[in-house]
């Protein structure tokens, strides 16, 4: 017996287009969010410092997460900006300046947050910094929720982002030499996508076997959804991490002192040129595989159905 099994692929022609996307969506609890998220900042505000403040409310957490979650629920979404904010500790806690200061303790917080997780007591009584209480508490609200198959992924995905985060921050205080390929492997480390992925698998309720998260391919794709990811907010930050002489740790620096890169020391431009290659690149790869011209992969049987991104299998039994 045989059939025809129909699937629908996520309409790439949008997510990859740069220059318009009238119809992008963003949570429609976006505002509540926003409104509770302050009135939080508000609350420990006697706790943080000015710049500790600017630096959370000025990251726009919820319009990140809502952005990244546009169908989640009102519970969901707070516990996906939970998650978001604390990245974002962690990120100022182990930052170039503590790294220097010898002031941050990884191995308390990869202690705090397997606790934390798992729901255990963890005694933060004897620490100064007011941050760490944070990330307990938020560590607290964003990890228990999800059940035990997405929890530990995005635990351990959470530490693994941890120990890459600090030891980058420790490389800009002793800067060795990158070339684009050894940037662009390191680089796939100190992107948290792995956590967020359990988070939105958690969310949608998407089950994957361990066995299937280990294989080459899904860490192939992985890999690519990271540099998706890296490559834009190099080209972005640029400027930010330039005035801040933290640029060693951009795709633009390290275009212009890779000997194999045609870009000269200094030119700005055509290292941005550069890595915007690299982003049309990826785009032009999965523009190739999905073109109604193409016989390689065939994927859409009629215009009807590549303009609904609907997809047509034969089964056979």
């Amino acid at each position: 017996m045989s059939g025809v099994v129909q699937y629908q692929l996520p309409n790439i022609d949008l997510l990859l287009d740069r220059q318009s996307r009238p119809n992008y969506k963003v949570n429609l609890y976006h505002s509540e969010l926003e409104t509770e998220f302050i009135s939080f900042l508000d609350k420990i505000d006697h706790a943080i410092s000015p710049f500790q403040r600017k630096e959370i409310e000025g990251a726009q957490l919820p319009l990140c997460a809502a952005a990244y979650a546009p169908d989640a629920d009102m519970p969901q979404l707070r516990v996906y900006l939970d998650y978001f904010v604390l990245l974002l500790l962690i990120e100022v806690m182990s930052d170039v300046s503590n790294a220097q200061a010898g002031q941050f303790d990884l191995d308390y917080m990869v202690n705090l947050l397997n606790a934390c997780s798992d729901n255990e007591p963890f005694d933060t009584s004897k620490q100064k910094d007011t941050l760490v209480h944070l990330s307990a508490k938020f560590a607290r609200k964003c990890f228990p929720p999800l059940s035990p198959l997405y929890r530990y992924d995005a635990t351990q995905g959470t530490i693994l982002y941890l120990q890459a985060a600090a030891q980058e921050n420790y490389d800009r205080t002793n800067p060795s030499a990158f070339t684009v390929d050894s940037y662009l492997a390191h680089r796939r480390k100190v992107v948290a996508i792995h956590p967020v992925i359990a988070f939105n698998r958690w969310m949608s309720q998407v089950k994957l076997s361990p066995e299937i998260l280990q294989t080459p391919a899904f860490e192939g794709l992985l890999e690519s959804t990271i540099d998706l990811i890296a490559l834009p907010n190099d080209l972005i930050s640029y400027k930010k991490e330039k005035a801040q002489g933290e640029d060693i740790h951009n795709l633009v620096s390290v275009a212009m002192v890779d000997p194999a890169i045609p870009v000269k020391s200094g030119d700005i431009q055509a290292a941005l040129d550069f890595a915007d290659i690299l982003l049309e690149t990826i785009d032009g790869n999965i523009v190739w595989q999905i073109d109604p011209r193409t016989v390689h992969y065939h994927v859409f049987e009629t215009p009807e159905e590549r303009a609904r991104w609907l997809v047509s299998i034969c089964i056979e039994d």
